[in-house]
């Protein structure tokens, strides 16, 4: 039975162990305490930068969703942190509990907490994947609104344009009826220049007396 319960004990401390094995648990939390900081200050540089550019809403959508994957990435790294860590004090509370002859030792612990750690990672993972959905979301409506963006834009141009043609086209118009009317009124000035002119012609000369 001891031979049993140390062999146990040896395999438990060997998967405790493991998740940390390249850093302690204060060096690798310190790490993401610092990996923490530095997502929230890329958001709030990210915030800043979005209220300069056109598609204001979408923008921070997305460095929203972007904060949350890093976040959850985090959150995910720290829950298995956390499980090696309870798992390395149950390994150590088992090696200082002296077997007892009549008493079977506690093999539940462990699965339980194990259990947990699985579900808390599970959790985790959920999170980033609905951030990583959000933000598939945001870019493929932030693309959306570019493209009808533009294309009110382009659509815009051309109504310009063709009002300009327009105006152009009614201005050559009233450019030729004005040439016309004028031309027409130069006519009917000539006509009544003759016309006077007939008008102040001197009485023929009598006719000779008969002899």
């Amino acid at each position: 039975m001891k031979a049993v319960l140390l062999a146990f004990l040896a395999a438990a401390a060997a998967v405790a162990t493991a998740p940390v094995a390249a850093e302690t648990p204060a060096a690798e939390r310190a790490r993401i305490a610092a990996e923490r900081s530095r997502v929230e200050a890329q958001y709030q540089g990210e915030e800043r930068a979005c209220w300069a550019r056109f598609g204001v809403n979408d923008c921070l959508a997305e460095a929203r969703a972007k904060r949350r994957s890093a976040l959850a990435d985090l959150r995910r790294q720290e829950i298995a942190l956390n499980d090696a860590e309870r798992k390395q004090r149950a390994a150590e509370r088992l090696r200082s509990i002296e077997p007892r002859p009549d008493k079977a030792p506690p093999a539940a612990s462990p699965p339980k907490l194990r259990d947990r750690g699985d579900r808390d990672a599970k959790a985790a993972q959920r999170a980033a994947e609905q951030a990583a959905r959000e933000a598939a979301h945001a870019s493929r409506t932030r693309a959306k609104r570019q493209a009808d963006s533009a294309a009110r834009v382009s659509e815009e141009l051309a109504r310009r344009e063709a009002e300009r043609a327009s105006r152009a086209a009614r201005a050559a118009e009233n450019v030729q009826r004005r040439k016309v009317l004028q031309r027409e009124a130069e006519e009917r000035q000539a006509a009544l220049q003759r016309r006077l002119a007939a008008r102040r012609k001197p009485p023929p000369a009598p006719l000779p007396a008969p002899p």
